[in-house]
C-alpha cells in the first residue's frame, strides 16, 4: 500500500465512529465457543471471515479491506470494514443461517452503505462503487479454524506518556522488510498499554522464514510513538505473544525562527543560519502557508516566520520512511522581503542546474512525456533545455545584472513548443536576478518577475 493511502486510511479510521474493542477481551476466533456459535473462522473458496465473540471482524485474505466489526440481531448481520480503494468505512447487511459448521450469508441490499465519515471525490465514485460491488459478503462458509494463524500482543507506552487525540495504532507483520500484513486500530482509552491481534492466512507464514513486527501511533498526520522492528519467536505454527515498547518521537513545544521556502511546490521551514529543514504540518500549518502565498512579491518568495510548535516525525513519501516536521501551533510573519539575520543554504548562479518552476506568475505545467526546462550558466555561456529542444546563449553578468543574447535552439517538434517559446522570451526580457537560498528569480527592466527556478546542484 502506498504511504499516502495508508495515512489517509489512518485518518479515516481516527475520525470514524467505529473502532476495535480490545482484542484480549475475547478468546481468539480459532477457539471453539458454545456461547457464541457464530464466532469463529469461516472460509469459502474466495474469502475468509474471522468473527470474534467481542464483535471484532477480520478479513485476513483480503489485501484491499480491513474488517472492523460485526453485529448480530436475530438472523440479520451487520459487517463494517475499512476499504483502501474508496478510502472510507463501508457497511454491509446480510442475513445469516447456521447449519452445523456451515454459515450461509445472503445480502439484504444490492449496494454497500458508506458510513458518515466517507471520503473521496466525485470523479472516483463510479470506480469505487464498482470495486465495492465486486466485494461479496455472501455465500456458504465452512467453519475452518486451521485456515488462519494469529499473533497477539500489546504495545507499551513510556512512563507518564499521554496519548494524543484521535490516535491510531498500526501494527505491521514483516518478513525481510516486506509487509506481510498490517492492521490499523483506533485508540479510545487513556492507558499505557494497548492490546492487538493479527490474523493471517495459514499459508502466508512459512516455516523457514524469519518474521518481525513493528508498531506506530499516529495522530493528525504526525508520528508520536514508534517501536523498533522486533524479531518474533515461533510457537508451533504460530508466534509467541509479544510486548512492544514504544519510543516517543515528539519533543516539547518550542519557538523557532526561519524562512518558509518552496521545494517542488511544497512549503519547507528552513531554520535561520542553519541547514535544518522541517516540513510544515499541524493545526496552523495551512494558515501559515496561505498567509504567505497571498502576499508574495514574486512566485515562491521566501518569508521569515517565527513559529511555535512541536518538532515531530511524519511518514515520508516512501513506505517505511520518516521526515522531520514542525506542527505549527502559532506563528508571526516578519516583513515581506526582509531576510535580515537569516542566512539560508544558498546556490550560486553558476555551476548550478536551475529547473524552471514559473514563467511570470504562472507555475510551469510540463506536458506529458515532456522534459522539465532548465538552464545552467558558466563562463558567459548559458545552456539548457526548453522542454523539447536544447538551447544555448551568451550572457553578461555584473553584480545583480544579467542579460542574455544570441539565443539559438534546435528545432524538433513536440508538445512543449509553446512552453519553450515562452521560456526563450523570458530569457530575452531578463534584466537582473535575485537568488533566495535555492530560488533564482529573473526580472525584467520594470522589476517584474519573468521566470523562477529551483536549484539542482551539479
Amino acid at each position: 500500500m502506498k504511504q499516502y493511502a495508508f495515512l489517509l486510511l489512518s485518518a479515516v479510521l481516527a475520525l470514524s465512529a467505529c473502532s476495535d474493542p480490545e482484542p484480549d477481551s475475547a478468546p481468539p476466533a480459532t477457539a471453539t465457543s458454545s456461547e457464541h456459535p457464530f464466532s469463529g473462522v469461516w472460509a469459502s473458496d474466495e474469502l475468509m471471515l474471522v468473527m470474534e465473540s467481542n464483535g471484532d471482524f477480520y478479513l485476513p485474505s483480503d489485501d484491499l479491506r480491513q474488517g472492523l466489526s460485526w453485529e448480530q440481531q436475530d438472523d440479520q448481520f451487520t459487517f463494517r470494514y475499512l476499504d483502501s480503494n474508496a478510502l472510507r468505512v463501508e457497511q454491509r447487511q446480510v442475513s445469516g443461517q447456521l447449519d452445523g459448521d456451515t454459515l450461509t450469508l445472503t445480502p439484504l441490499s444490492s449496494e454497500p452503505a458508506a458510513s458518515d465519515d466517507e471520503t473521496g471525490d466525485d470523479e472516483s465514485e463510479t470506480s469505487e462503487n464498482n470495486d465495492a460491488a465486486a466485494f461479496q459478503l455472501s455465500g456458504q462458509f465452512q467453519k475452518h479454524p486451521a485456515a488462519v494463524g494469529f499473533l497477539s500482543g500489546q504495545v507499551q507506552l513510556p512512563e507518564n506518556a499521554q496519548l494524543p487525540e484521535q490516535a491510531v495504532l498500526t501494527v505491521t507483520l514483516l518478513s525481510d522488510d516486506q509487509i506481510v500484513l498490517r492492521r490499523v486500530i483506533r485508540l479510545n482509552e487513556d492507558s499505557s498499554h494497548f492490546p492487538f491481534r493479527l490474523y493471517y492466512p495459514a499459508d502466508a507464514v512459512k516455516d523457514d522464514a524469519q518474521y518481525q513486527i513493528s508498531s506506530q501511533i499516529l495522530a493528525g498526520g504526525g508520528l508520536y510513538f514508534q517501536s523498533a522492528s522486533t524479531e518474533l519467536s515461533r510457537h508451533g505454527k504460530g508466534f509467541d505473544s509479544i510486548t512492544l515498547p514504544m519510543d516517543p518521537l515528539m519533543n516539547d513545544s518550542e519557538t523557532l525562527r526561519g524562512a518558509l521556502v518552496w521545494r517542488a511546490g511544497e512549503a519547507v521551514f528552513t531554520l535561520c543560519n542553519s541547514d535544518q529543514r522541517l516540513q510544515v504540518s499541524g493545526p496552523q500549518g495551512e494558515s501559515l502557508i496561505a498567509d504567505i502565498r497571498k502576499d508574495m512579491a514574486y512566485p515562491e518568495q521566501p518569508r521569515i516566520a517565527v513559529i511555535s510548535g512541536l518538532r515531530k516525525k511524519i511518514p515520508g513519501q516512501q513506505e517505511g520512511t520518516t521526515q522531520a516536521a514542525i506542527s505549527v501551533e502559532s506563528f508571526t510573519l516578519e516583513g515581506r522581503g526582509d531576510m535580515q539575520n537569516c542566512q539560508l543554504p544558498s546556490a550560486e548562479l553558476t555551476n548550478t542546474r536551475w529547473m524552471l518552476s514559473h514563467l511570470g506568475e504562472q507555475a510551469v505545467d510540463v506536458p506529458e512525456n515532456g522534459n522539465v526546462p532548465f538552464i545552467t550558466l558558466n563562463n558567459g555561456q548559458a545552456r539548457g533545455n526548453g522542454g523539447c529542444n536544447s538551447f544555448q546563449a551568451d550572457y553578461q553578468q555584473d553584480d545583480a545584472s544579467v542579460r542574455f543574447a544570441s539565443l539559438t535552439s534546435t528545432e524538433m517538434a513536440c508538445p512543449a513548443l509553446e512552453l519553450e517559446q515562452l521560456f526563450h522570451q523570458a530569457l530575452n526580457q531578463t534584466d537582473h536576478y535575485r537568488i533566495d537560498g535555492e530560488l533564482l528569480t529573473l526580472f525584467d527592466d520594470k522589476d517584474q518577475p519573468v521566470a523562477s527556478f529551483q536549484a539542482v546542484y551539479l
